[in-house]
């Protein structure tokens, strides 16, 4: 059984756009994830990524 990631039928199918949805799309097929459950995956995952860029930030200007 052969599987692919990707469908590279367009004109541009290194486009940045064109990755982002697909790995997106890779991701919710492969985990079985709904919509809801992609936003939920994508808020937290920013929530984390906030979390973290405040400790650095917090780290540099009190030392």
């Amino acid at each position: 059984m052969k599987r692919t990631l990707f469908s590279l039928n367009g004109k541009r199918p290194y486009s940045l756009m064109g990755l982002d949805k697909k790995a997106a799309l890779a991701i919710q097929t492969h985990f079985r994830l709904s919509n809801y459950q992609m936003l939920v995956l994508t808020w937290i995952k920013g929530l984390w990524t906030g979390i973290l860029f405040s400790l650095v930030l917090h780290y540099f200007i009190s030392h």
